[in-house]
């Protein structure tokens, strides 16, 4: 629930279950219309709410968009540190990769955040381009690369950069295959993110696959601290406006 990441943001629990409320409407009507030809009054409409309700929490669209975002994405870190947790495998970059994708394509907001889906975000792809959410998840996969290298998870004789890069190229390409593929001939997801997992593996694990359980800890430790950014952030980006 959105509440339980709400800090100091909302006075009472009333106004947090409000905000949820508005919130998921929000991302039924965006997934299905797109966020240029969702109105704040639609999202009122589909809440149950007046539309002044919705600026008590938020001062424009655009800030309703990225608190939807920004709760989608703690959603979808919560289930990969899970996985993690509860995987041996997911000490590996090759094992992230496939829950990583996983998570994503079941969040339809998030899916389309990862591919720039205009029809989705709309003129928000442009202005949200260089926000602090997108940079930083940037930031993450190369960090998270560069130390599973240091435990000789991925090989170290391969720059950190253009493995970043390649991983990249591969995750889009998962997540866009479908606009370009038959739908019926692509294999089940899980199938598939488990041999691409297999041929990642193959090609960037040193021998023997490193120590597992320190690139385990590490990807925990990256994931959590992702967790505190985006608590963070969604600290002060929900704080209502002050009344004058």
């Amino acid at each position: 629930m959105w509440s339980r990441w709400k800090g100091d943001g909302l006075p009472d629990d009333n106004s947090s279950q409000r905000a949820d409320r508005i919130l998921d409407a929000a991302a039924r009507l965006i997934e299905h219309y797109g966020y240029d030809k969702t109105t704040v009054s639609d999202i009122a409409a589909e809440a149950g709410v007046s539309k002044g309700a919705i600026y008590l929490h938020w001062k424009s669209k655009d800030e309703l968009f990225e608190a939807l975002l920004l709760r989608e994405s703690m959603h979808v870190l919560e289930e990969l540190i899970q996985h993690i947790e509860a995987h041996p495998d997911g000490g590996t970059i090759f094992g992230l990769f496939q829950y990583g994708i996983i998570s994503i394509v079941n969040n339809p907001l998030m899916h389309a955040l990862a591919t720039r889906d205009a029809r989705v975000l709309g003129d928000w792809a442009r202005r949200g381009a260089n926000s602090p959410m997108m940079n930083e998840g940037s930031m993450f996969r190369k960090e998270m690369v560069r130390q599973l290298q240091a435990v000789n998870v991925i090989r170290s004789d391969l720059d950190g950069d253009v493995i970043t890069y390649i991983l990249a190229l591969i995750r889009y390409g998962f997540l866009t295959i479908h606009e370009v593929y038959p739908a019926d001939q692509i294999p089940p997801l899980d199938a598939v993110g488990k041999t691409l997992a297999i041929l990642l593996e193959r090609a960037l694990a040193p021998e023997g696959g490193g120590d597992r359980e320190a690139g385990r800890q590490i990807v925990i430790n990256l994931a959590q601290q992702m967790r505190v950014f985006l608590q963070h952030w969604m600290g002060t980006k929900d704080k209502p406006p002050t009344q004058g």
